[in-house]
């Protein structure tokens, strides 16, 4: 049964792309009953027959389960009365809990056009990288031309007379629907042709229906809703969208994008009969090219459409919006019809979410629960296998959405432990459930919920797992003093640290994994930092980062890092000393073969453990010093993977007795110690500007990268570490940014001093303003060690400006830097400022072999 529990464990936590939904009200309409009644998070009913609901199964499993999200007694009234307090204390709060496992959402924006808020709002709460996308509803695109073009003052002062109103209509419309096809943030469209004149589509009408002309304006004369109703147009709405999509992408060489269809279940004006998929047959055969989406689980006619999906390439069957509407016995048959013929790889998961949080929290709850009881049947009577099952899942939930809407994404992966006792195999993926199923199999885990603070240091609250759980849930909160954004290493404060007030942290369990080289039972989480009301705190490096990699959108961002530490074990007098001393760079000296290899070795199983994969390593320059090569990532999972490496590597260290230090120069004879950070952009059509911007604002940056005195004792030519002018060149190891292909950039002036996340929190914002004020790159590619070059030569290159030599001189720059204070936040700035000097001053108190030591001993 190890196996079942699983994947029981893996339905419930796989993270999910909702590949069909809309908007959620804003705060000041979220308990706006009224207009908005809380009743149709169970049902398609409206008006009178929507007093019926209470009455319905579906309401009562709702109601129970309801009762357990908001802690309340299972009846509606308490639910509204707990769902008040919920509102009203945090209304973001209760989103996220809502949101929870959502890592991607596809939102058709245009079901209204007030009350809710803008689809980029709903980026917080998920885990992609490229945010929220938007599906395009093609009657509500004509509706904004009606409104636009036609509108009531225009319709008075000049309307056009004959075929001219149609035409003018259709090239707005084709104009609109090719813009679509070409932006990036449209995941693809959708008609709603089943709600207007049903789905019974003729094919054959090509002819241009100038008579529609009169029906226009009597739309907009009459219909205050501008809602097109006739047969002719709509039909005639559908075929040119589709023609456009095709068209569009023939010409410009790419794949057109998906379409969505209501079918099925829908509210009462619908034609029910004229709600078959099936009648869209033709049309699906005419538009072979164009990949159609049967919305709804297509209910009643789930078996139709599974039919069109399994004999029609371009067909796909979403199993949205009957989950929370319909029985628990109604949505287990559903799915087992759905099924019957229609191919795993062409189910997609949705929770037709709208207005209401708790609309999408019913719908995920209930359909996980669903697929689960689903698939552990076929497992259990032999028609699967645990694997195959696993495969559904996540094709089901993300793969096959990610890849019709050519999303580019993939699950997040994080591992906790492959621990030699098979009872033990904790193959972790995120989520509340998963954690559940955790604390069961090892009640006395401890987790560690970590930050990093303005000097790098990473602090730790440690809870039992049960308390843990607790926290995960909502039902605690851990405050921690806000003199910790003043705090140095010995826990001295700054100038303006106080010790009153208080931010939360939010773990993110994404990042949660198993700790391991240590002999603890223990696991490591990242956190977010929240104010009172729930709301992101300025300051926290997390979020910076985060907030950042949205604005960039849709660009995509990819950092990987390489470690370097200097592995050093004390002699007899107690002083560190290199582990291996017959060393040079990338090779196997008989010294490190004798006392370093097969250590090496362990870290990289240790770390294997963990599911953190390294791509190569090898011995670095210096003396003892060896590197780490991690895969790339998004950039939260890839720092959050940089420092669980950095942990473990240095939790081997220890076992034997030895220290691993990013320390920046241990010996001034030899090459310094780095963190090199490989950074990406996708696509590339902005990299010229992203690239200005960073080296435009490269000495505010170096405020971050290079974030102690130290760290300067590498600015320097003909060490490798990016020399001493602000340049970039391809495959120039002798500049601070050397290009590697297109869009791909590696960053030389880090090391590991650095507070990563705001190192490229830094890094990104400079690139964003690049972007944003349209810069022209001019620095050109320098083949050399600028450092070398004659001034007229430089200047050739564009290269003006030289790498600060100080610490204080990069915080000055930073300070002096309008626009990147502004982007990361002008109270962090002068928080983190006050921090550096502060420490910086601490540090120039040592002597030299004290500070070395110093520094050694906490990096």
């Amino acid at each position: 049964m190890d196996d079942i529990d699983e994947l029981r464990s893996i339905v419930q936590a796989h993270p999910i792309i909702d590949n069909h939904a809309h908007n959620l009200l804003t705060a000041e309409n979220a308990l706006n009953y009224e207009k908005y009644p809380l009743e149709p998070v169970t049902s398609e009913a409206a008006g009178e027959a929507l007093k019926q609901a209470p009455y319905t199964l579906s309401h009562r499993l709702a109601v129970k389960q309801l009762a357990a999200l908001f802690n309340c007694e299972p009846t509606w009234e308490a639910i509204k009365a707990a769902r008040y307090k919920r509102v009203t204390a945090g209304y973001e709060e209760l989103v996220r809990k809502c949101l929870e496992g959502t890592y991607s959402l596809l939102l058709d924006d245009l079901l209204a056009d007030h009350d809710i808020e803008h689809y980029t709002w709903h980026d917080k709460f998920i885990g992609s990288p490229s945010g929220t996308r938007r599906i395009v509803r093609i009657e509500a695109v004509a509706t904004q031309i009606l409104h636009d073009i036609w509108g009531p003052k225009a319709v008075l002062l000049e309307y056009p007379q004959g075929s001219g109103g149609i035409l003018r209509f259709m090239d707005h419309f084709k104009e609109r629907v090719s813009k679509a096809c070409l932006d990036p943030m449209v995941a693809g469209f959708k008609s709603v042709i089943c709600y207007r004149s049903g789905l019974n589509v003729k094919i054959d009408d090509d002819r241009l229906p100038y008579e529609i002309d009169d029906m226009l304006r009597d739309i907009v004369m009459n219909e205050p809703s501008l809602r097109i109703a006739e047969k002719r147009m709509n039909d005639f709405l559908v075929r040119m969208a589709l023609t456009v999509i095709r068209d569009t992408a023939k010409s410009n060489g790419s794949k057109p994008k998906p379409i969505q269809f209501h079918t099925g279940l829908g509210d009462n004006d619908i034609d029910l009969v004229l709600a078959n998929p099936a009648y869209l047959q033709p049309l699906i055969e005419k538009y072979h090219d164009v990949d159609f989406v049967l919305l709804h689980s297509s209910y009643p006619y789930t078996r139709e459409a599974g039919y069109l999906a399994s004999v029609y390439p371009n067909v796909y069957l979403d199993l949205g919006e009957v989950y929370s509407m319909v029985s628990k016995d109604a949505e287990l048959t559903i799915l087992r019809q759905a099924m019957e013929l229609t191919p795993t790889s062409r189910l997609l998961w949705s929770t037709d979410g709208h207005f209401h949080p708790e609309t999408y929290w019913l719908s995920n709850r209930q359909f996980r629960d669903t697929l689960e009881t689903v698939l552990v049947d076929h497992v259990k009577q032999g028609v699967l296998t645990v694997s195959e099952a696993k495969e559904a899942v996540a094709d089901i939930l993300f793969n096959n959405s990610s890849k019709l809407y050519d999303l580019k994404l993939s699950p997040p992966k994080v591992a906790l432990e492959k621990s030699k006792s098979k009872s033990n195999d904790l193959s972790v993926i995120t989520y509340t459930k998963y954690l559940d199923a955790l604390a069961a199999q090892n009640p006395n885990m401890i987790v560690w919920m970590q930050w990093v603070d303005y000097t790098a240091t990473i602090r730790v609250r440690m809870f039992p797992i049960r308390e843990f759980q607790k926290i995960v849930k909502g039902q605690r909160r851990i405050g921690i003093t806000l003199a910790v954004l003043h705090m140095l290493q010995d826990d001295t404060l700054a100038q303006g640290g106080v010790a009153t007030g208080q931010f939360y942290m939010r773990p993110d369990l994404h990042s949660l994994r198993k700790n391991a080289a240590l002999k603890s039972n223990s696991a490591t989480v990242m956190t977010f930092w929240e104010d009172e009301k729930g709301e992101q705190l300025e300051g926290c490096p997390r979020t910076t980062l985060q907030r950042i990699v949205t604005a960039l959108n849709p660009i995509q961002v990819t950092l990987g890092f390489e470690i370097e530490v200097v592995i050093l074990r004390r002699d007899l007098d107690g002083e560190w000393k290199p582990l291996t001393r017959n060393h040079s760079w990338s090779n196997i000296t008989s010294d490190i073969r004798q006392n370093a290899l097969e250590f090496l070795e362990e870290i990289v199983a240790t770390l294997a453990s963990i599911d953190i994969h390294i791509e190569q390593f090898h011995a670095e320059s210096a003396p003892g010093q060896f590197e780490f090569v991690l895969p790339p990532a998004p950039p939260l999972e890839a720092i959050d993977t940089l420092l669980k490496a950095r942990q473990t590597i240095q939790n081997a260290a220890e076992g034997h007795g030895y220290r691993a230090t990013l320390y920046p120069r241990p010996y001034p004879f030899a090459a310094g110690t780095a963190s090199h950070a490989h950074f990406s952009i996708s696509p590339t059509t902005e990299e010229e500007s992203f690239l200005a911007g960073i080296l435009t604002h490269f000495s505010a940056i170096a405020a971050f990268s290079l974030s102690q005195d130290i760290s300067y004792e590498r600015v320097a030519s003909g060490v490798w570490a990016g020399s001493e002018w602000v340049a970039w060149g391809t495959q120039n190891r002798e500049a601070p940014i050397r290009k590697i292909s297109a869009g791909h950039w590696e960053l030389k002036q880090i090391d590991g001093l650095a507070n990563m996340y705001f190192a490229m929190a830094a890094l990104l914002a400079a690139g964003y303003l690049g972007i944003a004020h349209s810069l022209t790159l001019t620095h050109k590619d320098c083949p050399v060690d600028a450092s070398t070059l004659s001034a007229g030569e430089r200047q050739r290159f564009g290269i003006t400006e030289k790498i600060p030599k100080t610490l204080e001189a990069s915080l000055a720059a930073l300070e002096e830097n309008d626009d990147m204070c502004a982007i990361l936040g002008p109270g962090f700035v002068e928080k983190y400022i006050a921090v550096k000097r502060a420490e910086s001053k601490k540090l120039a108190s040592m002597g030299d072999d004290e500070r070395r030591t110093w520094l050694i001993e906490r990096y």
